[in-house]
């Protein structure tokens, strides 16, 4: 008798929705001791933290009257700071601090000593003050990621709060100043709208510009003064093509005598970080003049080198089954040593790939274009340093890391990846090595299927969000992809589904399971590469029949080779 999937399929989601609005309402978050539960939870502890503001850029100058003359008044009370945690998404947490306030901010004195959260990925935020475009006031903060597991305790990491902006200043050389007019003023434009004026010809402004993230941030002075009876409106002078937080852009502007004899205007900017002074080379031009960080010498045979003993980065490393032994770890040497002749200065990490699962990968960890290791944050930081990349220690000469999880990592994604690591050290001497990797699955061409990041032979706690996104490779084209449903989701769909199906022709259920995420039909058969994920609406369904759920799949090619394969999942009982 043929079964009406539908009328079932409408029960079954008219009970998950009630058991989802009958779920009983509580705070999420509170402080106090770790205490053993089963919801899904752990917390974080500000208990070991320590907090501290430095701000090296007013340090700038051997003359102790430029230093007390450039330096603005900023909060560094560290305890007046504002705490805000976000959770994966960029929503803000509801924390109740140790005064019993709620609020979805806090003082930093006010922290309690322990935060409840549930398991996923933060990103805890200090900062002084809101940071305006442009203000005259410096802003300081800091972030850093934490990963809360089911049960733990995660201890903050030490934070140092740092310059949330572009420190800028503006002086003009005796020459000019004697030959200008009084209504002489420059206007410092960052990026596309954020300005600061500075009026006069000796300006006493000590300003700050917010850069805008994710986007390059060119740093321009707008000249506008009355020179030998010339007027000039808003000539440009072009101080930095990308002014980063932390720096001070300290820009003089003078008169030079061009080879022809033509009288022009130029500037000179120093640029200070946090450590180090950056020299900077300016190129004159007539009225104006072009100037911004020296370019590194690239590829030069003083410029930093990369090795992968045994390899050489002019080829393509095939990465297949026999690259790990029966544990499933690497086997073979996969340590890379960087060598400078000057401590290093960056680390430009990037990666392309033409498999699309892995590019959603790089796009979930916000890795769509290169990372400096030295100031790479969030969650690009958590991916690049779980798969080997180094992220402290790095302003040395030599620093050697391993990149075997990377490759663990990698044959989950059959395909072409190349990883990009361009150094520079602190002479700006710079070179680029681009890391080529093919991964070819197996010894042959036999199917197979996989749950990247997880082990199939492992048992797996669901939880709120949980995701399960399944590859399935098969070169030689589907003929069958068989999928068993077993234990307690088995029982509860008696009399409703079929626990058993087959993806290329599932008959009148394929709409039913198309809503649970399985492809179904031509989407299935004869493809040689799928990507489909149950998360959606099969893992709320689950949360209904606590218990051991096993998900087993049976892959057939067209050859008739054969590959299986179990999700195991375990239901907690609900409170």
């Amino acid at each position: 008798m043929k079964r009406r999937f539908p009328q079932y399929l409408t029960v079954l989601l008219s009970g998950l929705l009630l058991a989802v609005s009958c779920i009983k309402e509580t705070s999420r978050f509170e402080g106090g001791p770790e205490k053993p539960d089963n919801r899904n939870v752990g917390y974080l502890t500000f208990e070991a933290l320590e907090m501290n503001v430095v701000d090296r850029t007013e340090d700038i100058d051997h003359h102790p009257e430029s230093y007390a003359a450039t330096r603005a008044a900023g909060n560094t009370d560290v305890e007046t700071y504002t705490v805000e945690i976000l959770d994966a998404n960029g929503q803000p947490i509801t924390v109740t601090d140790k005064n019993g306030t709620t609020d979805t901010h806090f003082l930093y004195g006010n922290r309690p000593e322990q935060i409840e959260l549930p398991v996923g990925v933060y990103t805890l935020s200090v900062y002084s003050a809101p940071t305006p475009d442009a203000g005259e006031t410096p802003t300081y903060g800091a972030t850093q990621t934490v990963t809360i597991t089911k049960g733990g305790t995660t201890s903050l990491q030490d934070m140092t709060c740092r310059l949330l902006s572009v420190k800028v200043t503006v002086a003009y050389k005796d020459t000019l100043i004697a030959t200008m007019s009084t209504d002489t003023h420059a206007e410092v434009v960052l990026g596309e709208k954020n300005m600061l004026l500075f009026e006069g010809k000796e300006p006493t402004l000590v300003g700050y510009l917010k850069p805008t993230a994710d986007q390059s941030n060119p740093l321009v002075l707008y000249l506008t003064t009355t020179f030998n009876e010339k007027k000039i409106e808003r000539q440009p002078l072009i101080v930095a093509r990308d002014a980063k937080a932390g720096q001070y852009r300290n820009i003089t502007v003078g008169l030079q005598n061009a080879e022809d004899g033509t009288i022009i205007i130029s500037a000179e900017i120093e640029t200070w970080l946090e450590n180090d002074e950056i020299v900077v080379d300016c190129e004159k031009i007539a009225v104006t003049a072009l100037c911004e960080e020296r370019i590194p010498d690239e590829n030069s045979p003083d410029a930093p080198k990369l090795e992968w003993p045994g390899h050489s980065f002019d080829e393509v490393y095939t990465l297949d089954a026999s690259k790990f032994d029966e544990n499933g770890y690497f086997n073979e040497p996969c340590d890379f040593t960087i060598t400078t002749k000057t401590p290093m200065a960056s680390l430009l990490v990037g990666a392309t790939t033409d498999n699309a699962a892995f590019q959603n990968l790089l796009n979930a960890a916000e890795l769509t274009e290169a990372k400096d290791m030295f100031t790479v944050e969030g969650v690009a930081r958590t991916a690049l340093r779980s798969w080997g990349f180094p992220a402290i220690n790095l302003n040395v000469t030599q620093r050697t890391f391993p990149l075997s999880d990377l490759m663990k990592v990698l044959y989950d994604y059959e395909g072409s990846h190349v990883f990009t690591m361009t150094i520079t050290d602190e002479a700006g001497l710079k070179s680029t090595f681009e890391l080529k990797i093919a991964v070819k699955h197996g010894t042959g061409d036999q199917p197979r299927i996989v749950w990247p990041e997880h082990d199939l032979g492992t048992r797996y706690e669901t939880f709120n969000g949980m995701e399960v996104n399944l590859l399935v490779s098969v070169p030689q084209g589907v003929r069958s992809l068989w999928v068993e449903i077993h234990g307690a989701l088995e029982t509860g769909l008696e009399g409703m589904m079929p626990s058993q199906f087959e993806l290329t022709d599932p008959g009148e259920i394929a709409s039913a399971l198309n809503g649970f995420g399985f492809p179904t039909g031509d989407a299935v058969k004869n493809q040689t590469s799928l990507t489909f994920s149950i998360s959606a609406q099969l893992i709320d369904m689950l949360s209904l029949f606590p218990g051991d759920t096993d998900f087993r799949l049976v892959a057939t090619d067209n050859a008739g080779q054969t590959t299986e394969a179990t999700i195991m999942l375990h239901v907690p009982e609900q409170n």
